[in-house]
C-alpha cells in the first residue's frame, strides 16, 4: 500500500484504532490503579492491555500514513475483535473505537452497540453462563482491510 494515498474508509479505521487505543491506555490505568490495591498480580494482565492497546494506537498511526505494517497488523487487530465468547472458565472480548455485536446465549440483549474500547480476558472458574457473539463491525473492517491488501498485492504482480 505505500506509495499511494490511503484510502478515506482505511484512514477511518486508522483513526478508530488510534483513539480506541488511547482510550484503552487511559482506561487500564484507571482500572489498574483500583485493582493494583487488591493484589499485585493484576500488574501483568493491566501491563498485558497496556499493550495491547498501545500497540493499536501505534497501528493506527501507521495505517494512516499507507505504511505497509500497518494495513498487516491492522487486519490482525480487527480480526482480534471479532470474537466475543464467554464460556465456563473463560471470558474474551476486544474492541477499539466500535463495537457492534450481535450476541447468543446467556445475556441480557441480542445487539448491542458501544463507541470507546474494552478488553475482557478472564480465566474464572466462577463463570457459568455460555455466551457468544460476533462483532460485525470489526467483521467487516477486517474483510475490507483483506480486500484492499488482497487488490494492492495483485496489483504489484501484474505487469
Amino acid at each position: 500500500m505505500s506509495g499511494r494515498s490511503t484510502p478515506v474508509a482505511a484512514r477511518a479505521l486508522a483513526l478508530l484504532l488510534l483513539v480506541g487505543g488511547v482510550l484503552g491506555i487511559v482506561t487500564a490505568i484507571m482500572v489498574g490503579q483500583r485493582l493494583l490495591r487488591a493484589h499485585w498480580i493484576y500488574a501483568i494482565i493491566i501491563a498485558a492491555f497496556i499493550y495491547l492497546f498501545a500497540w493499536s494506537a501505534l497501528t493506527g498511526f501507521r495505517l494512516w500514513r499507507g505504511d505497509p505494517r500497518g494495513w498487516k497488523w491492522a487486519t490482525i487487530l480487527f480480526a482480534m475483535q471479532v470474537p466475543v465468547l464467554t464460556v465456563p472458565g473463560l471470558s474474551y472480548e476486544y474492541y477499539t473505537g466500535i463495537s457492534t455485536k450481535i450476541m447468543g446465549g446467556h445475556v441480557g440483549k441480542h445487539f448491542d452497540f458501544s463507541l470507546g474500547a474494552n478488553a475482557q480476558f478472564y480465566l474464572d472458574t466462577r463463570i457459568v453462563h455460555l455466551l457468544y457473539g460476533v462483532n460485525l463491525f470489526a467483521l467487516a473492517a477486517t474483510v475490507y482491510l483483506l480486500l484492499i491488501r488482497l487488490r494492492g498485492h495483485r496489483a504489484r504482480k501484474t505487469p
